[in-house]
């Protein structure tokens, strides 16, 4: 029996939950004579069972949409062979009950080559209900027609459907003409790990509020975000202009050459969520090197960046970050160089501060100049940093601060 909690009281009560299980495996490890295992996916049919040809010409999108129910039903990981895979029409999955147990692709080198032409997306799961588990791993790449809709898309409505706990892993979306990955709505507690999303018309990967829904908890881990036709990934509200997600951690990987922002994150960091470990470079490419508008990262309210770096030749990404801060934004160890034209303008810095009087930019141990918006009321302050400022030069040695 699969047991629904409203969200607010799914997320507060979490931690009994867990501690509950933490007490109830402890006591039966002390069971004499017990034996324990570990559950793990069951490998079930593979995509030929489901009718697929796997020729590049056949369009198998049929017999995936037949492989992902059955996998939803029956709990089991189809197996997708390295074969190339034509997709004519949509692959859809749409929940009619609860999804309790571990389902999905288990690719193995599988390359989809989407043939849509409507705008609609590669591959589309739907919950209606309560979906967990939802697994897509082992290498699968979707080459985009440019003129579909997503690659992968998970949607949640708000109200009373949840879709999460579901792990995106080796993925690569090429191409296609809506964002290479959209998480919308009530799609929450999810992994994406060592996964590609480039040359995509939109973002390379979104994650929004929807409908009423709440996406949150999103893990983002050695991922890579290239060459896409706005935002590397996005963090933002589709129901209003302000607001939206704000704790999409994300750890490792690299970002670059994307037409406007690396990341933008609409309603800023929440917490503890953080950018860390990530290499920015040349993003804003609509822009000109030295426009003040231009950065790797974008963030409104207030942002914690560590040990992240930018560099900029060509591209318009004046900044490894700027936006308009509320709160505290906090860089610690984090750098931007330039070089070629980006380094002619003089312009490149490691932040533009803008906001409000309740904003401050906390600098630690940063490396390039600080850069302040005329008149803005947001503070800043640098401690054992190097670059310029308009206080002075920056010292590794000692703290500089505007308040």
């Amino acid at each position: 029996m699969t047991m629904i909690l409203p969200r607010r009281d799914f997320m507060m009560r979490g931690g009994a939950v867990a501690a509950a299980t933490g007490l109830a495996s402890v006591a039966m490890i002390g069971t004499a004579g017990a034996a324990t295992t570990t559950p793990t996916p069951t490998l079930g049919p593979s995509i030929f069972d489901s009718g697929a040809a796997g020729d590049g010409v056949t369009d198998d999108s049929a017999a995936f949409t037949k492989a992902l129910q059955s996998a939803a039903t029956n709990g089991v990981m189809v197996r997708v062979p390295s074969c190339t895979y034509a997709i004519a029409n949509p692959i859809v999955f749409s929940s009619t009950t609860n999804v309790g147990t571990t389902w999905g692709l288990e690719c193995e080198g599988a390359r989809l080559v989407s043939k849509i032409t409507n705008g609609a997306d590669v591959i589309a799961i739907t919950s209606n209900n309560t979906v967990r588990y939802f697994r897509l791993a082992g290498g699968m790449t979707i080459s985009g027609s440019g003129s579909d809709g997503n690659g992968l898309h998970l949607f949640a409505p708000g109200g009373a459907y949840w879709l999460y706990n579901a792990t995106i892993e080796g993925l690569s979306v090429e191409g296609v003409g809506g964002h290479g990955l959209l998480f919308e709505g009530n799609v929450f507690e999810s992994v994406i790990q060592s996964s590609f999303f480039q040359d995509c018309k939109k973002n390379g990967a979104t994650f929004a509020q929807s409908k009423g829904g709440v996406c949150s908890a999103i893990q983002v881990i050695s991922s890579y975000f290239n060459q896409n036709g706005n935002y590397g990934l996005c963090a933002t509200n589709f129901d209003a202009t302000y607001g939206g997600t704000t704790d999409v951690r994300v750890y490792g990987g690299y970002c670059r050459d994307n037409q406007s922002y690396g990341f933008y994150y609409n309603n800023g960091t929440a917490g503890t969520s953080c950018i860390e470990q990530v290499g920015f470079e040349n993003n804003c490419r609509s822009l000109q090197p030295g426009d003040p508008s231009g950065a790797h990262v974008y963030g409104l309210a207030g942002m914690l960046l560590r040990n992240c770096g930018g560099y900029n030749e060509y591209g318009g990404a004046t900044y490894l970050l700027r936006g308009w801060f509320s709160t505290l934004t906090y860089l610690d160890s984090c750098a931007q160089s330039a070089g070629g034209a980006m380094a002619a303008t003089g312009a490149s810095g490691l932040v533009q501060v803008n906001g409000n009087s309740s904003g401050h930019v906390l600098m630690k141990g940063c490396h390039g100049s600080v850069a302040v918006v005329s008149g803005t009321a947001c503070t800043w302050q640098a401690e054992n940093c190097s670059g310029s400022s308009p206080l002075g030069t920056l010292s590794i040695k000692s703290t500089i601060s505007s308040v």
